[in-house]
């Protein structure tokens, strides 16, 4: 068992929640166990004896509500600190980064290290301390510079990053995309979506089949025949997606059979190629099939639908890549789900079989109700497209938050969420993203907030007025355009420099000198 003292006596005192939260094994993997915060504390009861670390919503000051792990840790009856062991964790993946990222001594690092001492000296005072409050508080003094310390490694990475790829060579002209709603007539969001490179277009089976072999491509045609006149590139998909209200009602009865259901993806896939093969640049060929959210799939049948997808789709017209939606990057709940697998698993199971992909798309999207988006600092997101680069796949990033506070459950990044907020965190994560070299692009989740769905991610409001983040990101993806010239400080001016200074603004520190 683990077991973790939780100091709540200070006015100052983390405010946790364990709703969400879950076990870890090495590497990151989710691990069964039970969870339960009481009056003598936090209980983990892993179902085996190994060492673990647990995952936890934490709200900070300044900070925001960000879900937090500690490092692995032996399971003994006398209780670790909470705040304690968060701080460690912290400091320890700052030190792995640095190492990473071999920037220890870059001058970019400078301030982010400075503050990561900080933290370092504040955790060595909470461990020598004898008085308990006392360490607590210097815990999450620890804690929490070293969250400021992360992130401002994470952005000052991002610039030298952005510098080191396109300071000779200006970026493609396919970097930014967008996902548009079926729903949204094309004459509602067709001035805002120009600005996008790629635009992504998902389809709906329940929509498109409503009876067998009855198949009906309206409720997606308005937004092809716009893409095609605009001269816009095509995202195809998700084609399969296992959520109940995705998958036709005449399928849903028979849950649980899997030969129905994938004689049914191959009927579908096959008429999908059919109407749209000629319209499409990329398909995406499935979303989450590795989480057995509603439909429980083994790993055999798991890559049986993925390999049904992908030929169904080609026989229609080859040569059209593929790429595998990846929507709970970080696996959270596959330990509390029967045969799901985490999606570098499915991933890896993929490839061995032979069935071929061409890119991979990781979901990063904040700020909503539910334990799908979990909202990480900066240096976490950062560290998880890292953990990507040895599949040598080009990674797309789906980039999405809300312009508004969702729920009170809802996580949220240094202060609730806002139109302001929405706008900046966009910025550094685009800035993130593209400095690594197997990004080859970033998505914006939603073009348009659309009534009466609670989520207000879009990039345009209902209203069709155009939100500060989609200023934002176009203008981070119009500084691409051309060689950006290699990393100086901030103070340093060039031409060079100037050409990237809506990357450089957008990208610095909150708590940047202004």
């Amino acid at each position: 068992m683990l077991r973790f003292a939780v100091q709540t006596s200070s006015e100052n005192a983390a405010t946790i929640d364990i709703a969400h939260a879950y076990l870890l094994a090495a590497n990151d993997v989710a691990l069964s166990g039970k969870i339960r915060l009481g009056k003598n504390g936090l209980e983990c009861k892993p179902e085996t004896r190994q060492a673990a670390a647990i995952n936890l919503e934490c709200e900070l000051k300044d900070m925001g509500r960000l879900a937090l792990s500690t490092c692995l840790l032996e399971q003994r009856d006398e209780p670790y600190a909470l705040m304690l062991e968060l701080a460690r964790h912290r400091i320890k993946l700052f030190i792995a980064k640095c190492e990473d990222w071999q920037i220890w001594d870059h001058p970019a690092a400078a301030d982010a290290l400075s503050r990561w001492n900080e933290a370092r000296l504040f955790f060595t005072a909470a461990m020598t301390t004898q008085d308990a409050g006392q360490a607590d508080a210097l815990s999450l003094k620890a804690l929490i510079a070293g969250l400021k310390a992360s992130e401002m490694l994470a952005v000052a990475q991002a610039q030298v990053g952005l510098h080191r790829r396109f300071g000779v060579k200006a970026g493609s002209k396919m970097i930014l995309g967008v996902r548009v709603d079926p729903r949204v007539v094309p004459a509602s969001g067709a001035a805002s979506a120009q600005a996008f490179d790629l635009i992504s277009i998902p389809l709906s089976w329940a929509q498109i089949e409503r009876a067998p072999g009855k198949y009906d491509f309206s409720s997606v045609t308005p937004w092809f025949d716009w893409a095609a006149k605009s001269g816009k590139r095509i995202l195809a998909g998700p084609v399969v997606d296992l959520r109940p209200e995705m998958v036709p009602p005449w399928i849903a009865q028979k849950r649980g059979d899997f030969g129905a259901l994938r004689d049914g993806v191959w009927n579908f896939c096959g008429a999908v190629g059919r109407e749209l093969a000629g319209k499409t640049g990329m398909w995406n060929i499935a979303s989450g099939i590795n989480d057995n959210g509603w439909w429980n799939l083994d790993l055999g049948q798991m890559v049986e639908i993925s390999r049904r997808v992908v030929v169904g789709l080609r026989q229609a017209r080859k040569g059209v890549p593929t790429l595998l939606e990846i929507p709970e990057p970080f696996g959270h709940r596959v330990a509390s789900r029967e045969g799901a697998i985490t999606p570098r698993a499915l991933v890896d199971a993929l490839v061995t079989d032979g069935i071929h992909l061409d890119c991979l798309m990781i979901q990063l999207l904040v700020g909503e109700p539910g334990p799908a988006q979990l909202t990480r600092d900066l240096l976490e997101l950062s560290s998880l497209l890292d953990s990507y680069r040895p599949l040598r796949k080009s990674i797309f990033v789906d980039l999405g938050a809300p312009s508004s506070p969702a729920a009170t459950t809802a996580g949220y990044w240094r202060t609730p969420w806002s139109a302001k907020s929405q706008s900046v965190w966009a910025s550094r994560m685009f800035s993130i993203a593209m400095s690594k070299s197997h990004v080859g692009m970033v998505l914006w989740e939603s073009l348009m907030d659309v009534a009466p769905t609670a989520s207000r991610n879009g990039a345009v409001d209902e209203k069709q007025i155009a939100k500060g983040v989609l200023k934002s990101i176009v203008s981070l993806r119009q500084s691409l355009a051309e060689p950006i010239g290699p990393w100086k400080p901030l103070d340093s001016p060039s031409p060079a420099r100037t050409a990237a200074t809506p990357i450089d603004a957008q990208g610095a520190p909150l708590d940047a000198p202004k």
